[in-house]
């Protein structure tokens, strides 16, 4: 039976996912930096954005971490927060992403007022999609079903491995929305340290701008390896 909810529809509410990115050939960018000029000093702190259309079909940030750039851990961070964005009615985090990309959210979560030493990383949807071009291998140990009644595309996650393609990350990552907490927290948690490890493995893909120079971008892909 299918749900009236406009999205997505949950067939259990518990999941976990162990995530193994591989990645395609990309179409790489001119280099980092791109969009904003990038500080010659070693940032402390990079908040990454995924951005992706949601329930509504706008664009918001889907999956934010900031990460440490010298030992390259990350912090996930909730995107319905409640946040401060400057000259809008919105107040949700990922709410952010449509008034400024990337920096709007990293200022957003630094209260407003972006700090000297805070770099970002803004990956479009089309850039995410390239980085998940060959599909995301994932094992769950319990089975939920995702259905998108808009294009009427359903998929349905099974206990055991399995690879998600591209075409089915909007039906995963807005799903997640209605399992419980600790569930959905292990699946963008799953899902973010994969599209990281995928960043790290080449420059800047063409979709992704970034206020890292290209000395800062080799740094903190090499940090982000490690994981």
């Amino acid at each position: 039976m299918m749900s009236t909810k406009r999205w997505v529809l949950i067939g259990a509410a518990s999941a976990v996912v162990l995530v193994a990115l591989v990645v395609g050939v990309l179409v790489m960018s001119t280099g980092a930096g791109r969009g904003s000029a990038a500080s010659s000093a070693a940032p402390t702190t990079v908040v990454v954005v995924f951005a992706m259309a949601g329930e509504d079909d706008v664009v918001t940030a889907q999956l934010v971490t900031i990460v440490d750039p010298s030992s390259g851990s990350l912090e996930l961070q909730e995107t319905s927060a409640t946040v401060s964005i400057p000259g809008t009615s919105f107040s949700l985090l990922r709410d952010a992403y449509p008034f400024g990309g990337a920096k709007a959210v990293a200022t957003a979560i630094e209260g407003g007022s972006l700090k000297s030493g805070t770099a970002w990383v803004d990956v479009s949807p089309a850039a995410w999609g390239q980085l998940l071009a060959s599909g995301v291998d994932v094992t769950i140990t319990v089975p939920f079903d995702t259905y998108d009644d808009v294009t009427d595309h359903y998929s349905a996650f099974e206990v055991g491995p399995q690879r998600v393609a591209a075409a089915d990350l909007r039906a995963l990552v807005n799903g997640v929305a209605y399992l419980a907490p600790d569930s959905r927290q292990a699946i963008l948690d799953a899902v973010a340290k994969a599209s990281l490890r995928a960043l790290a493995s080449t420059t800047p893909p063409q979709g992704v701008l970034t206020s890292l120079s290209t000395e800062q971008w080799t740094g903190f892909a090499k940090a982000l390896a490690k994981n």
